[in-house]
């Protein structure tokens, strides 16, 4: 734990000299691309989605199966009387080749077989679309990460800050120039700092295992991230006015329900037939010996034709059901809609809005600083006092948190927004490698 801490410790300071600084180079971790590509390769949900397209393939291959010539080899053996006298008894050995075949069922087994490939079709748009929500929530955990460190910092800032105006308080109270409260101020102002502090490293550390989590990842050892060299805005994407559009084209969950939809139909039409004939083939040929030495040969070979008659109602509860779950389906599809509809503008605005905070908030901290290098100036010569000092540190502090945070949730409003487009982060979007994991 205490390389933890002296790891991001080093990384902070690297901070330290304004809002938007370089880091030193020397620092090495995980990227942010590294972080996404290990929740690719970790995370215990794509697991399960793959395992579910697998499953689907071999519902498949197994229908294809039951269309194919089936072979049995049977034998027996029979045996009446005394084993001394076997000879002399009745005995009989035979063995039957037999061989079937489905030769008609209506295209049943062909409109399953569609059904299943539009199935197995929307099981990969699951995965991909679970690969995208992987990959936008570790995003979103590493900025959070990010955002802690900055925190850090800052409430370090402030505690130098701090001891800078104790051992100024001291000085003026030494030659008469304050009164001591000003020392006990400053002292009860420090030690109130110190505890954020203390709370900022233990945030430091949560925000760091719910990394973990959302990369999948189970790392024991210290490990740390690569912060950015500069705290940039992301960009807005372009064709504002279509995104909705974008968004509908490329949701694999949208387009996950469009094969749901199509799989509805052809179930509807397959409960249809349910009830219909179906033709087999039949061959065999057997071969028998007996007590006697006689041999004998047998060939078989016939169609056997099944015409259901009545069912029950079974197959028009069939298809009414299967009616019903595409009614279903076509519900989730409009609802859906929506939901895209929403998020999309939604995080779109919200980018905008923290894009308008950043600046905002870049302003204020310019002015901040100057504010409390001026109170301090001003209190070191005997003018102002130490409340205004006390107040500077505060308000410097909460400037630099405002546009952190600002910074922190326009890169979260980016993160969801490429997530309700049905992108992946933009750190990974062109990366080949990633469909070998699909």
């Amino acid at each position: 734990m205490r390389r933890i801490f002296l790891t991001l410790s080093f990384i902070l300071l690297s901070f330290s000299a304004s809002y938007a600084q370089n880091i030193s180079p020397d620092i090495s971790g995980l990227s942010l691309e590294e972080c996404l590509m290990l929740s690719l390769n970790n995370h215990p949900s794509l697991s399960k989605t793959k395992a579910s397209a697998k499953d689907i393939e071999a519902q498949i291959e197994s229908l294809r199966a039951a269309t194919r010539v089936k072979v049995t080899v049977t034998g027996s053996a029979r045996y009446n009387g005394d084993y001394d006298y076997f000879s002399d008894n009745y005995h009989n050995e035979s063995i039957t080749l037999g061989a079937t075949k489905l030769l008609y069922d209506n295209s049943r087994n062909k409109i399953q077989r569609q059904i299943k490939a539009e199935n197995l079709t929307a099981s990969q748009e699951t995965h991909k679309n679970t690969m995208i929500t992987v990959t936008a929530e570790a995003k979103r955990k590493y900025y959070d990460l990010v955002l802690k460190f900055l925190d850090r910092d800052l409430q370090q800032e402030k505690v130098s800050n701090l001891e800078e105006h104790l051992n100024s308080a001291k000085g003026l109270y030494e030659v008469g120039n304050s009164p001591y409260i000003d020392v006990t101020k400053a002292q009860a102002d420090l030690s109130s700092a110190r505890v954020l502090l203390l709370k900022a490293n233990s945030d430091i550390l949560l925000a760091q295992e719910a990394l973990k989590v959302a990369m999948g990842t189970d790392i024991h050892s210290p490990f740390s991230i690569t912060v950015p060299s500069e705290l940039l805005l992301p960009s807005l994407p372009e064709n504002f006015d279509s995104l909705v559009d974008v968004a509908l084209s490329d949701r694999p969950d949208f387009r996950k329900l469009m094969h749901d939809i199509t799989a509805g139909e052809l179930t509807v039409k397959d409960a249809a037939r349910a009830n219909s004939p179906t033709i087999t083939g039949q061959a065999n040929t057997s071969l028998s010996n007996t007590q006697h030495g006689t041999t004998s040969t047998n060939y078989y070979a016939g169609i056997s034709v099944n015409i259901p008659v009545a069912d029950g109602g079974e197959t028009k509860a069939g298809v009414a059901r299967a009616k019903a779950q595409l009614e279903s389906t076509n519900a989730d599809a409009e609802s859906l809609r929506q939901s895209i509809t929403y998020s999309v503008m939604s995080a779109a605005l919200s980018l905008m809005n923290a894009k308008d905070r950043a600046r905002a908030a870049e302003e204020t901290v310019k002015y901040s600083e100057e504010n409390l290098a001026l109170s301090q100036g001003r209190y070191n010569v005997g003018v102002g006092n130490q409340i205004e000092v006390s107040d500077a540190v505060s308000a410097l502090a909460e400037a630099k948190h405002t546009y952190y945070q600002a910074i922190y949730d326009a890169q979260t409003a980016r993160t969801n927004l490429d997530e309700a487009l049905g992108h992946f982060p933009p750190e990974i979007e062109g990366r080949q490698d990633l469909w070998h994991l699909q």
